[in-house]
């Protein structure tokens, strides 16, 4: 018989049993073998649970619709990515600051309780809906929504991805849930600035712009002869470097949407 939910009593069971493996000891194994991440450095699984949060609570959201329609651009999503990812994480250490987490060490979340992670999701939410806030585009958050109804979708959509951020650390502790959103982060997005694999990737990238015979490049090269001309930033080698490992935001629109064109997020520095 099914039980009220419309779940069988034998579904139930496995969830429960799938959701009683999931431990602070499988997010630190699946951070170490699957990412190469010290899952007890802090700053480490800070830039994580950030790169996570942007995922989850903005970049799959009505945004990628936006992105799909043409109000985004690929190069405009990187740029505000990144952007997004440096704002969440600098938020992410004010809070562990406030908090009184002060060692480097990640088991200091577990000191928190889910009351201070509450005041936290408020916070973002309350950044990240606020139509007033200007994009690194140049527009506001307001501007790129177009209409009060989807400014509102976005709104229920980060309310709702926040609320389950907090909601794992009811049961399982703050810990715990913000492990969980760093593999979520290390491993949805591992090509994205802040992650520990970005500067090997920029480093990579960078190599191979000025090697057209890299495969990279496809067979014979062909994708590096269908570019358009680098942008003057990009072609500068030093300052597209210093950028990209700063912050990418802050590339201007050309370059961003050359590099893009020119793969970066499918650069492989594994493979190398």
């Amino acid at each position: 018989m099914a039980m009220d939910d419309g779940i069988s009593p034998e579904v139930q069971r496995r969830i429960q049993e799938a959701q009683a493996m999931m431990t602070d000891e499988l997010m630190e194994e699946t951070l170490r073998s699957q990412a190469a991440v010290d899952p007890d450095h802090l700053a480490t699984v800070l830039d994580l649970v950030a790169i996570g949060l942007t995922n989850g609570t903005w970049r799959n959201s009505c945004v990628e619709n936006w992105h799909a329609e043409g109000r985004l651009s690929d190069g405009d999503m990187m740029r505000i990515n990144s952007y997004t990812t440096d704002a969440i994480r600098r938020r992410l250490k004010g809070w562990c600051v406030e908090s009184g987490i002060t060692s480097a060490s990640s088991a200091a979340l577990a000191e928190a309780n889910v009351e201070d992670v509450d005041a936290l999701a408020g916070r973002l939410f309350r950044w990240l809906t606020n139509p007033a806030r200007r994009l690194p585009i140049g527009m506001t958050l307001g501007e790129l929504a177009r209409s009060q109804e989807d400014l509102e979708e976005y709104e229920d959509h980060a309310d709702r991805s926040l609320g389950g951020f907090v909601g794992q650390m009811e049961d399982r502790g703050v810990r715990f849930g913000l492990l969980r959103t760093a593999c979520h982060g290390a491993l949805a997005c591992s090509q994205w600035w802040s992650h520990p694999a970005w500067p090997n990737r920029v480093e990579g990238f960078i190599r191979v712009l000025d090697d057209a015979t890299d495969a990279h490049w496809g067979p014979d090269g062909k994708w590096r002869e269908k570019l358009s001309a680098e942008p003057p930033s990009v072609q500068d080698r030093d300052v597209l470097r210093g950028t990209l490992l700063a912050g990418p935001w802050k590339l201007d629109p050309t370059a961003a949407e050359w590099i893009v064109d020119a793969g970066i997020g499918y650069f492989r520095p594994e493979a190398r």
